[in-house]
């Protein structure tokens, strides 16, 4: 009113508030002429007299018409009629009369409505009967039971006589305080009808609400309007309700109303709802084989069908659902396996909504499975069979033993699904084009406007509950809730009252009296006793713990991989959308202890999720949907079932390097586990092992559905916040709000590193440099041409035709650190290679069983063609070389400082290679670039010695290549020094040293008996454990594997891209710094010359390559270096976490060292096609380039991204996007091509000098 409607110009609401309720308090509340009130109003009234004289200057300087009611005084003023005053007198009775005086008449009126149900009830008809008139009379029927003042305060001014003629007449004389008691006045029986009942009827001369006659207020309307609307809004509000306890009482500050709090039923999408995690496991009771279960229950689909998936989106109430069938032994008279179907839900309300939903659903699907095979009669209810069969699951004694997780507690699936629709619908807005820097509050004004004309999205202007925004708890929580628990305080302190009476009584011969002494003995007897049952607790725990230790030294892990069929049918089910699936079942370790140990290890990660964690997240951890552990009922088996985001591989390795703690305490207790310490520790820390170990755990999901299988738990995260700010996000908050589109928001401050933070650092290894193929110690630059050959190697060569082909081969690959001479050649092989030339095993083995899957599938593999993004053009069954019709079992590329000695090596391998009987399936021509683009500046370096550096490789589309590299331990330039985000342990690279977790990768490995002349050294254990037998000998010491792709690249488009993309942007944003320069870098994320855009935003000449910069640390929303670009994809660093430092030690698990070359090559028609022979070297194809490509590079909800994928090699058909953040708005790049298509490709194991000499050994 005061602003809007008078013309006020007010800065603080709060402070203009007290001011007129200062004034207030000495015009209606003051009958006892306190000077404390009196110095309140002087204070408050010069206040009010300031924001009036400035809104006067504010109204004069605007100018133009204005028809409130300050702007007409003054129009007043300036004619002479008012003076200034005069203008301070009407304004401040003004301002007293509606701040103050509203406020204290609405909070009365609602709490007679409160309190009175009479009055509740005319309320809400009024309400509902719509229009104005019926709740007018209703709120004023309610304020005359507690109007604004019991009556007003008055100085006489002279003698007055009152009720003159009546027997009430009386003299007032001059000066006296008098009270007119208007309260008294409404309910006097003389006057008023049934004064005492709510009677909307009432005529209007029983009301002295707003005064009377000649006294009544002239902004009673506008008080009428106000009071009445904010009641409307009030009491449209399902079940509102006074708030329990004292907040639901009305608080005053002297005569004012402070508060009175009042709750209501939020609408279905602005609260959160209570989650059940429903578990049903049914017997199998005839005997049918599992197999013919698994193919019914697989008819329900993976994703499911539709008509499944259908029915179960009509329910809106299941976030996830699978159905397993779990082999839990075998039947002796049949001879078949025993096993269970088990019904996994995750849905919103009660285990009775659940269960009753999905019986609904789906009920006509499930009944003829459990009628088959679990017993379910014709005429039972399947939704009491589904009950009966249900088990509550908790880590405590008295259920089930196992853990459930929630990763978005309190979101329903149609508040999950309608936040997702709005931030969709929103983000048009955001990402439009705009000139300048941008005006978020603009922005987020206009993208509320958009949301309210739409009609859809009215509850995300609602203030909305909100669990996924709340902090982290702490330790001691969990600590005082579990000794708090009741069933634990009870036992603890019967066990100690026992204890202390038996002390009291045994030790200190029971005294009677209460004396001092007796006292301190009572005092004495509690204290040993408390020290004693420590004592024995401790002791008890101690002793389990050193037995585990010793049943833990006594395990046997097993480490073989999966077999690949297995695996090809779960790969089958994965990778689909944005989430997956996981289905586990593990054998239990015999023993009570070990049950005992599995129950301790489910109630720490409880009671952490619980009280210590932020809500949905375990550690830092927030990719889990649902997730839960569950030890079927009267079995040994332990069943995991996971609903999560992001690909298997980033799942398992979120787990290695932040929560590997939890995963061992568990699954230490089952068969095969890799080996552990102290319950706890090791375990899955030792990554590679637990993943195969991981891996054959898993069974096919064979039914599962998903509500929103196009959003990830950090998208759920970003779109509750875009619906948060839509609702009441300020000024000052909305470039916040901006940046959750195609940004991040700002960090929040972090304490300073503690001393000791950091792991200590390995221990560096020595690293064989003579058995290491050169390659791995540098790209040898320094050969500027080189050659490469793809290899078939036919099933049944003669032994001594591969023989000779060997020895060819081992004479001329290079060895060792340093670049060789002139000359150097580099060798790998595929599996079938490495089988066909002499990796053979026994009757009942096979040495290629030891090598990864990912290797024996092979990049041309349908299943690992999905994890690499091979779609469209980029299908196997386009390439030229490397796919099931074209298969490469070896590679060599030779390199030659010279054309003619390269043409010479070249000639040399080709011959040998076709003499012994193999097939050159492709072979590329190498180059390297050393000439910039001329828009791409470049620079030049001296090096120690002072001469010119010899000039950077470029690759085709412009830019510096070779920039970032991993630094191995071990090597010479890791001795000159190095960045430590750059230093990475040997065994990320190579078999037989230790990774950044400090353990031996699981080696390639041949049996001692297949190695009788010792070539082969032992594979190196992680801890040597008396009575192990004696290690197999190590195939892959000193090897590593090579992944080798063709990329064509597409140089005149990316050109072309960049300049029509440039001059679009320019043109919409006004912005002509816009560039095809500036655009191409924005893509990758450094400029042409190698300088990065987060040390050089603006590109200027002359700043050198630079790569030890920190991404998170120095760009944390991507204003420089935008999140999607080439580099931040390839190597995030420091950037995806709120721990920088735990962030590089996870990247270095990830990296790779790259030792590819550019390549040109003539076709028959004299057209030259460029691109990339992209090479590196990794020890895990899967943790490494795999989960480089799949979870950062083609991943389109990268870092919270929505349909982008990495701008320069990801596949697209045509439609991509680019986000480019800056200060308060982004810039999209839309209808981008792709640039760069898959020709080729393969995954190969680079061996050691030893590795190749066995080979020859074999033939």
């Amino acid at each position: 009113i005061c602003r809007d409607y008078f013309g006020l110009e007010i800065d603080d609401e709060t402070e203009f508030a007290d001011w007129s309720i200062a004034l207030s308090a000495l015009f209606f509340s003051d009958p006892t002429a306190s000077p404390t009130t009196r110095q309140l109003a002087i204070v408050g009234g010069d206040r009010l007299i300031k924001v009036i004289d400035r809104s006067i200057a504010a109204i004069r300087d605007r100018g133009g018409k204005d028809e409130r009611p300050l702007a007409r005084l003054v129009a007043l003023m300036d004619q002479g009629r008012l003076s200034q005053p005069d203008i301070h007198s009407i304004m401040l009775g003004m301002i007293a009369g509606f701040v103050p005086t509203n406020v204290l008449a609405g909070g009365n009126c609602l709490d007679v409505i409160l309190s009175r149900s009479d009055a509740r009830q005319a309320v809400d008809a009024a309400i509902a009967a719509g229009g104005t008139g019926k709740l007018d009379r209703a709120i004023l029927e309610a304020m005359r039971f507690k109007p604004i003042w019991v009556g007003p305060w008055r100085y006489t001014a002279r003698d007055a006589v009152i009720g003159q003629g009546t027997r009430r007449e009386r003299l007032v004389k001059a000066g006296t305080v008098v009270m007119p008691a208007t309260l008294s006045a409404m309910f006097d029986p003389e006057i008023v009808q049934r004064p005492n009942e709510f009677d909307t009827s009432r005529p209007y001369r029983d009301y002295m609400v707003f005064g009377h006659g000649i006294h009544l207020c002239i902004g009673a309307e506008i008080a009428r309007i106000q009071i009445g609307e904010c009641v409307r809004a009030l009491f449209s509000k399902p079940k509102l309700r006074r708030a329990r306890g004292r907040a639901g009482k009305m608080v005053n500050v002297g005569a004012y109303p402070a508060s009175l709090k009042v709750d209501f039923e939020r609408s279905p999408l602005c609260r959160t709802v209570d989650q059940s995690m429903v578990t049903v496991v049914c017997p199998i009771r005839r005997a049918v084989p599992l197999d013919a279960v698994r193919d019914k229950v697989g008819a329900l689909g993976n994703p499911a069908i539709d008509e499944v998936g259908n029915a179960l989106d009509n329910v809106g109430t299941v976030h996830f659902a699978s159905l397993a069938v779990a082999a839990t032994g075998r039947d002796e008279k049949s001879d078949l396996e025993t096993g269970a179907v088990v019904l996994e839900i995750s849905g919103d309300g009660s285990t009775d909504d659940v269960i009753g939903a999905i019986t609904q659903a789906i009920g006509h699907r499930l009944r003829p499975i459990l009628r088959a095979v679990c017993g379910l009669p014709d005429d039972a209810s399947l939704q009491d069979f589904l009950k009966k069969h249900h088990i509550e699951i908790s880590p405590s004694f008295g259920s089930t033993a196992g853990l459930v997780f929630s990763g978005t507690p309190g979101h329903s699936v149609r508040r999950i699904l309608a936040e997702a629709e709005l931030a969709d619908s929103v983000r048009e807005i955001v990402e439009k084009p705009r000139a300048g820097t941008g005006n978020a509050l603009a922005v987020l004004t206009e993208a509320r406007r958009h949301a309210q004309s739409l009609g859809q999205f009215g509850w995300a202007f609602e203030p909305a509950e909100s669990l996924l925004e709340r902090p982290p708890g702490r330790w001691w929580r969990a600590l005082t809730t579990t000794l708090l628990a009741p069933a634990v305080l009870a036992t603890v302190a019967i066990v100690i009252l026992a204890c202390w009476r038996m002390t009291y009584v045994l030790v200190f011969g029971n005294p009677h009296g209460v004396t001092f002494t007796n006292v301190a003995i009572a005092g004495t007897a509690l204290l040993l006793a408390v020290l004693g049952l420590l004592a024995i607790a401790l002791l008890f725990i101690g002793l389990c713990f050193l037995s585990l230790r010793r049943l833990e030294d006594k395990d046997r892990p097993q480490n073989t991989p999966i077999d690949l069929g297995a695996l090809d049918s779960i790969l089958a089910n994965e990778d689909h959308c944005a989430q997956n699936h996981l289905t586990a079942i593990s054998t239990m370790k015999a023993g009570t202890l070990r049950r005992l140990a599995l129950r301790l290890s489910f109630y720490l990660i409880s009671i952490s999720a619980q009280k210590v964690f932020k809500p949905g997240f375990l550690a830092t951890i927030n990719t889990i949907h649902f997730a839960r552990w569950v030890l079927l009922p009267g079995t040994d088996k332990l069943m995991f079932f996971s609903n999560y985001g992001g690909s298997w591989e980033s799942y398992l390795e979120d787990f290695i390097a932040k929560a590997s703690e939890g995963l061992t305490g568990v699954w230490s207790n089952t068969e095969g586990y890799p080996r552990t310490r102290w319950l706890f520790l090791d375990g899955a820390r030792d990554g590679d092992r637990f993943k195969r170990w991981a891996r054959r755990q898993q069974v096919p999901t064979l039914f599962w559905y998903s509500a929103y299988p196009h959003l990830n738990t950090a998208r759920i995260r970003i779109n509750s916040k875009i619906r948060r700010g839509i609702a009441s996000a300020t000024g000052s908050e909305a470039r916040n709000w901006v940046s959750l589109f195609g940004s991040l928001q700002r960090p929040l401050a972090r304490p300073a590193a503690t001393v000791g933070r950091e792991p200590a650092p390995l221990p560096v290894e020595e690293l064989e440099a003579g058995e290491i193929q050169s390659i791995f110690f540098g790209p040898f630059g320094a050969l500027g041409h080189a050659h490469m050959l793809a290899i078939r190697v036919p099933e049944e060569l003669p032994a001594m035709q591969r023989r000779a082909w060997l020895d060819f081969v081992i004479d001329k690959t290079s060895f060792g650190d340093g670049v060789p001479a002139g000359r150097a050649m580099t060798v790998a092989f595929g599996p079938d290679g490495l089988r066909r030339l002499g990796l053979k095993g026994g009757v009942d083995d096979d040495p290629l069983d030891t090598f990864p899957a990912a290797f024996r599938h092979g990049m041309g593999n349908p299943e690992r063609s999905r994890i690499l993004d091979d779609t469209g053009p980029d299908a196997p069954d386009k390439w030229q070389w490397g796919s099931a019709t074209a298969p490469v079992d070896a590679v060599v590329i030779c390199y030659a400082a010279e054309p003619a000695v390269l043409k010479g090596e070249v000639a040399a391998a080709k011959r040998k290679t076709t003499g012994a009987g193999m097939k050159i399936v492709a072979e590329l021509p190498l180059v390297v670039n050393r000439e910039p683009k001329k828009d791409g500046g470049t620079t030049q370096h001296a090096g120690n010695d002072g001469k010119p550096e010899r000039a950077r490789a470029y690759e085709h589309f412009g830019f510096a290549d070779g920039v970032s590299q991993p630094i191995v331990r071990g090597t010479s330039r890791a001795s000159k020094g190095a960045a430590p985000m750059h230093l990475v342990a040997p065994g990320e690279f190579l078999f037989g040293y230790r990774d950044e977790h400090g353990f031996y990768p699981a080696s390639p490995s041949v049996r001692a008996a297949q190695d009788r002349t010792g070539i082969l050294s032992q594979v190196r254990r992680n801890r040597q454990i008396p009575g192990q037998p004696p290690p197999p000998r190590d195939f892959g010491r000193n090897g590593s594997f090579l992944v080798v792709r063709q990329f064509e690249q597409h140089v005149e488009l990316f050109d072309d891209y960049c300049k029509h993309a440039a001059a679009r942007a320019a043109r919409e944003t006004g912005d002509n710094a816009i560039t095809p320069r500036w655009v191409a870098a924005k893509m990758l994320g450094r400029w042409q010359d190698g300088s990065s855009l987060v040390r050089n935003p603006d590109g200027r000449p002359g700043r050198g390559v630079d790569n030890d910069f920190a991404l998170g640390a120095e760009d944390p929303q991507g204003h420089r270096c935008p999140l999607g670009s080439h580099i931040r994809r390839s190597n995030p660093r420091d950037s995806l976490g709120e721990d920088r430092e735990t962030q590089i030690r996870i990247g270095k698990r990830h990296r790779i060292l790259r030792v590819g070359r550019t390549y040109e090559k003539k076709d028959r028609s004299g057209k030259v096609e460029k691109g990339l022979l992209f090479m590196c070297l990794n020890a895990d194809i899967e943790r490494q380039y795999e989960f480089i490509q799949q979870t950062w590079v083609s991943s389109s909800l990268f870092q919270g991204l929505v349909g982008e994928k990495d701008p320069t090699i990801g596949a697209r058909d045509g439609g991509g996007r680019f986000s480019i953040p800056s200060w308060e708005k982004v810039t999209v790049l839309r209808d981008m091509p792709q640039f760069v298509t898959t020709k080729g490709g393969g995954y190969f194991f680079m061996p050691s000098r030893s590795a190749l000499r066995y080979l020859i050994s074999r033939l």
